[in-house]
């Protein structure tokens, strides 16, 4: 049964690959437009929502229709409006094998169901995830997830250890586990992450003695904090066989791994990075004006994505529509919260060799560029992500902080509150080499070190929840 499983992996990897982008899209608009006419038919919330917005399920005949007549979805109008029962197809609660939410960083609860007959697919998509990535049909993997809330995923290919975010669980587990196996995942979101290499540095973890991944979720993080993760587990982020340092987003409503990086999505970042003429022409973005997107990939065949209200440079309202025949809460064009453009790899290809630059490797999928959420644009025109990048950029200066930070606008200038590690102190060179990292022009009084426990932007950190780096006034 298992070899059954992975030689139907290695199919659908195979077809995946092989498939051109436009020809997946094509068929994913298929699958949604199925979905769409489901949860008309079954689902009384999303009927009354029809009928409110005046439409007719039976003049929806196209994708075209399905842009142009369908409302859009988020958080307020359907958690928040609808009862569960409602929101549910009418068999939707009586058979469920699993419950996830949302993080309620938006002071509301969003719900992800799973069904039980969809939970025995769960394994299969998570390792076919894992093939694509880590190869683990071939190496002996240990996974350990270092994921908060409640989040947890099985697999029939690793094996999984739950730790949630006990820092010396998932320490211990790697190195008294991670001798027996050819390969350890660590999954966590970034400021956890940080946590560990903190604890693993004070009991001098020698990181060398195992092959460690990574898997970054929960926030989107810039290419110094790669960079800093990647000396400290002595890794070579332009070399995939040393380590793969990436990153995988899930909306708890929608699914986990919606998107996420590949070996060669990695490197079409890391190569604008190094290249201010590219970063501008794929992008469509000065370097110095925006934190630089993630590049995700995503299957069209499970989710159908829009853009809406673009802007001049194709970024607008990142909107997802799950194509699951069998979901028990349906979800069509429910909008994340994020700004995200999407690219087809013939466009990327495109720009790049405009630019005279080597091919990252071969590109099947559509794209997506993500910018971070909507609500992290500041009002003096920068961006949260580009704050959280630059306390990176010196790895001697990081590892004395939590990463933690608060950023206040006040009277026309940004005022950045950092969090110190226990035990350290600032020094008078810090605020000056910080300040020239930020966005913009900030001076050295702009920047003001805190120590742990006087951090008065929550005394300790509690990994359990998002933390807020900004709150207006």
């Amino acid at each position: 049964m298992i070899w059954h499983k992975k030689i139907m992996r290695r199919i659908s990897l195979a077809l995946l690959a092989r498939s051109r982008a436009d020809a997946l899209l094509r068929l994913g608009e298929k699958r949604v437009l199925l979905a769409f006419h489901r949860a008309a038919a079954k689902v009384p919330a999303y009927r009354t929502t029809l009928s409110s917005h005046g439409v007719n399920p039976d003049d929806i005949r196209s994708i075209t229709d399905f842009q142009a007549l369908c409302p859009t979805l988020n958080k307020t109008n359907t958690f928040a409006h609808y009862p569960l029962n409602e929101l549910c197809h009418p068999s939707g609660l009586d058979n469920l094998a699993g419950v996830l939410t949302s993080s309620g960083h938006g002071a509301r609860f969003g719900y992800g169901l799973t069904t039980r007959i969809q939970a025995k697919y769960a394994c299969d998509a998570i390792d076919l995830g894992l093939e694509y990535a880590f190869q683990v049909d071939s190496k002996k993997t240990l996974l350990i997830n270092c994921l908060p809330m409640g989040v947890r995923f099985s697999s029939n290919s690793v094996t999984v250890a739950e730790t949630s975010v006990r820092e010396d669980m998932a320490v211990a587990i790697a190195t008294e586990f991670g001798r027996f196996y050819e390969q350890i995942i660590l999954v966590g979101d970034p400021l956890f992450l940080k946590l560990v290499t903190d604890y693993a540095r004070e009991k001098t973890i020698n990181w060398q003695n195992y092959k460690v991944h990574l898997v970054i979720g929960e926030e989107t993080f810039g290419e110094n904090f790669r960079n800093y993760l990647a000396d400290h587990f002595h890794l070579d982020n332009d070399n995939p066989a040393t380590g793969i340092i990436a990153s995988s987003m899930g909306v708890a409503e929608l699914g986990l791994n919606l998107f996420y990086e590949t070996e060669e999505t990695i490197r079409l970042r890391r190569l604008a990075r190094a290249n201010p003429e590219f970063f501008a022409a794929l992008f469509g973005i000065a370097p110095a004006a925006t934190p630089q997107p993630m590049l995700f990939v995503y299957n069209p065949l499970r989710s159908y994505v829009e853009i809406l209200d673009a802007d001049e440079a194709g970024y607008g309202s990142l909107t997802i529509s799950m194509s699951y025949p069998d979901a028990a809460l349906p979800l069509l064009r429910y909008q994340t919260g994020d700004i995200a453009r999407v690219f087809l790899p013939d466009e990327i290809a495109r720009i790049r060799e405009r630019c005279g630059l080597p091919s990252p490797g071969k590109l099947t999928l559509p794209i997506i560029a993500l910018k971070g959420r909507e609500k992290d644009q500041l009002p003096d025109g920068t961006h949260v992500g580009q704050y959280k990048d630059a306390l990176y950029a010196h790895h001697e200066i990081a590892r004395m902080l939590t990463g933690a930070f608060r950023l206040e606008y006040t009277d026309g200038r940004m005022l950045i509150h950092v969090q110190l590690r226990r035990g350290y102190e600032a020094d008078d060179n810090m605020s000056l080499r910080l300040a020239t990292e930020f966005p913009g022009i900030v001076m050295p009084e702009q920047v003001r070190f805190w120590t742990y426990l006087q951090f008065p932007f929550g005394m300790t950190l509690d990994y359990e929840r998002k933390f807020t780096y900004y709150a207006p006034a």
